[in-house]
């Protein structure tokens, strides 16, 4: 990790939060400023967004929150629509023809037996392959600085690492000092955040008014980002039963 990347990652122990999630956040919003009003007429950078369709659904979000980008996403979206009009002219054609079959199930991205391929062989949202990266010189940096002042003691007195961070975290440190040091932490920031949360939960007893501290009312928005990590970094986690892969099949079916 760069000393830059250092720094930032100290100042990130100080917010609300996961740090790490805290880092990669500011990055996808400096990487999405930075090729939306830097990059936009860059033929390479058109032709990644391009093969990934687009940005995932997160990052496309984060956009939505940057008016700064409108032009930017606009020169790009314009030709993903003109390509996805092509794509649905295509598949039009296809349609009611019995030579058609084949490309049909190729347009449409359903191969044999119903199993869906990605619409033309997508590749991943750009935006998260910057950040795949980052993220693991980011947990490098943090193992190797938990024993530094600096560092370590930024970390000690943060919100510490969300589950989803604390477990890839564990997954690249050897057995020894850092991942010790990295558990009993771990240990110590969930504990107290667990007692708030129980705290919360008692005072909101109907034979007395709530007086909660400022640690226990914000304890419950705490407790989402760091069980879950951010969207941005994490994204959602949807899966489709076999009933809506399959299409008609499944339709009429009641929830469970």
């Amino acid at each position: 990790m760069t000393r830059n990347g250092h720094h930032r990652l100290v100042e990130a122990c100080a917010r609300p939060g996961c740090p790490l999630c805290g880092c990669l956040r500011e990055l996808a919003a400096r990487h999405l400023a930075a090729v939306l009003a830097e990059h936009v007429t860059d033929p390479l950078t058109r032709a990644r967004i391009a093969a990934a369709g687009g940005f995932c659904a997160a990052h496309a979000a984060a956009l939505r929150k940057m008016p700064e980008a409108a032009l930017g996403t606009a020169i790009v979206y314009q030709a993903l629509v003109e390509q996805a009009c092509r794509w649905l002219e295509a598949t039009a054609r296809a349609v009611g023809t019995p030579e058609g079959r084949g490309r049909w199930r190729r347009l449409v991205g359903r191969g044999r037996r119903g199993r869906s391929v990605p619409r033309s062989g997508r590749e991943r949202c750009p935006v998260c392959v910057e950040l795949a990266a980052a993220e693991r010189r980011y947990l490098d940096g943090l193992l190797a600085g938990l024993a530094e002042t600096e560092l370590g003691g930024a970390y000690a007195a943060s919100d510490g690492l969300c589950l989803p961070h604390l477990e890839l975290a564990l997954a690249r440190a050897a057995p020894g000092p850092e991942a010790t040091r990295l558990v009993a932490l771990g240990r110590e920031k969930l504990r107290a955040l667990a007692d708030d949360l129980r705290r919360f939960v008692d005072k909101h007893d109907h034979r007395v008014a709530p007086r909660f501290t400022d640690r226990e009312a914000a304890a419950w928005r705490l407790a989402l980002s760091l069980v879950a990590g951010r969207a941005e970094v994490f994204g959602p986690q949807l899966v489709r039963d076999r009933a809506a892969a399959d299409g008609r099949s499944g339709r009429g079916r009641q929830p469970r």
